[in-house]
């Protein structure tokens, strides 16, 4: 009799039902989505690993190592991954709504679900 395959999803929901398991999941959705973008970057241009490494000027195990989230590039080399396959970097930095103020808090929470960019400043 063959076995039937189980689904990742069913695995992963039983492994993450462990809150410290969870927990170290979470800890690295960062990560996890560097790696992600890097690889959908490089995927935009149509070329495999080497090519692309080629066209950046750095190591097919560079690339590799930043898509399988083993390195967390510098800033520059995200902005040479990004020039090599036809983007712009940017940089944001999104309020942290728990590390407001009540009354900010109440202000800002709309705006952000929003993504609302006229959010005046601070006074």
């Amino acid at each position: 009799m063959k076995q039937q395959p189980i689904p990742w999803e069913s695995i992963r929901d039983r492994v993450l039902a462990n809150p410290e398991v969870k927990a170290e999941y979470d800890a690295l959705e960062d990560e996890f989505e560097r790696a992600n973008r890097a690889i959908a970057i490089r995927a935009s241009t149509g070329l495999n690993q080497r090519e692309f490494a080629e066209r950046v000027g750095m190591k097919r195990s560079q690339i590799a190592q930043i898509e399988s989230g083993k390195s967390i590039p510098k800033l520059e080399t995200l902005e040479k991954l990004a020039t090599a396959a036809g983007y712009a970097g940017e940089v944001n930095f999104i309020p942290l709504v728990e590390n407001l103020q009540p009354r900010e808090r109440e202000f800002l929470t709309p705006r952000l679900q929003q993504g609302s960019a006229d959010i005046p400043q601070k006074e």
